[in-house]
């Protein structure tokens, strides 16, 4: 076992001291075998906050993981899902609100939502709570490569064009972000040209690609461990990619090209078919409580909408520029909006066509 797995990194220690704070709030326990089933990515709760959760009402989490948002909403799209809370984003809450199968946010049921400002609320919608927030960027390895990458051609026309050594994701929203982004386009375009010309784009990156399985996924199976040196990711990801078997010291680094990126906004939604929806309710306001969002934020190294939460958060991470980008990052980054069904339907063809040649090769 390496030195780094014996000794608990920065972050973890610092939620350590966070939990201790936040144990001087209890509230009442619920006496009942009861769980709830959680919809959400890998390591994207800490677990210091389940314990938290658990030890206070005695209901258990349970959670069942996607790496992509496709499969997160074929889930989602089932009748006989047994799902009382997921993890959604603006577009995939927005369209399934809209079909009925989750259930608005009122406010009155979510008082701790007081400490979540309106920039936040308004990039989930009405069916969704602000959850977590970040970037879109490039994880690399930086005992690998002798420069940081700085822009997203360094990810999309690498220098080593036909050698396998990046990994990028399936997802059909996040994946063509940075080819767009790159010709200068909206991320939200439904402009066909546009969508084509960002699918030849990856198409030519395509010999490069080890595989479209997200990073974190790809690699804690022991997949491409000694070739990946690349990444597309999410900020946050490279302090779980350090955390893999078989990885030594802190070689996995973060960066926002210099374009710009996607600032994403994750949500939580209630089902509406969940028959818990009064404790899914209970839930989603503890995680809103100002020291148990600190500490959830300080454990995974994302950054919370909540400002009551980051006000609380050591000095050192507020000041982490991959978690909290400077103002300029912010200036240049684009969200997502809501655009009709046939338009991410468009993206979805391509990245199927997309990741069918890759396979086919």
């Amino acid at each position: 076992m390496t030195e780094k797995n014996n000794k608990p990194a920065p972050w973890r220690m610092r939620s350590t001291l966070l939990m201790t704070v936040s144990l001087l709030f209890p509230s009442t326990p619920v006496h009942a075998a009861e769980h709830l089933t959680l919809l959400t990515w890998e390591e994207y709760l800490s677990e210091a906050v389940i314990e938290r959760w658990q030890a206070e009402t005695g209901v258990e989490i349970r959670q069942i993981y996607f790496d992509s948002g496709d499969k997160r909403d074929e889930v989602l799209a089932k009748p006989e899902h047994q799902i009382d809370i997921a993890l959604t984003e603006l577009i995939s809450a927005s369209r399934f609100g809209a079909r009925g199968l989750l259930d608005p946010i009122d406010d009155k049921q979510l008082p701790t939502l007081r400490h979540v400002p309106q920039r936040w609320r308004n990039s989930c919608g009405r069916y969704g709570v602000p959850y977590l927030w970040g970037t879109l960027g490039i994880a690399y390895r930086s005992d690998r490569l002798e420069s940081a990458p700085r822009s997203w051609k360094d990810l999309l026309q690498p220098a080593r064009a036909d050698e396998p050594h990046i990994i990028m994701m399936e997802d059909h929203e996040d994946i063509l972000a940075s080819p767009l982004i790159l010709q200068n386009h909206s991320i939200n375009t439904s402009n066909n040209d546009e969508l084509k010309a960002a699918f030849d784009l990856l198409m030519a990156q395509s010999s490069a690609v080890l595989t479209y399985e997200y990073v974190i996924t790809s690699l804690r199976s022991q997949r491409y461990l000694d070739q990946a040196d690349m990444a597309l990711a999410y900020s946050g990801d490279q302090q779980v990619l350090n955390e893999v078997e078989g990885v030594d010291g802190e070689p996995w680094r973060y960066v926002v090209p210099e374009e710009g990126t996607l600032l994403w906004v994750d949500c939580l939604s209630i089902p509406t078919g969940t028959a818990k929806k009064a404790l899914a309710r209970r839930f989603l306001d503890f995680l809103q409580q100002p020291e148990i969002a600190a500490l959830n934020a300080a454990d995974l190294g994302v950054a919370t909408p909540n400002a009551a939460a980051r006000a609380l958060l050591p000095a050192d991470i507020r000041a982490d520029s991959t978690i909290y980008p400077a103002e300029a990052v912010l200036e240049r980054s684009q969200v997502y909006e809501t655009r009709p069904l046939e338009g991410t339907q468009t993206r979805r063809r391509i990245i199927s066509a997309l990741i069918n040649a890759h396979d086919a090769r």
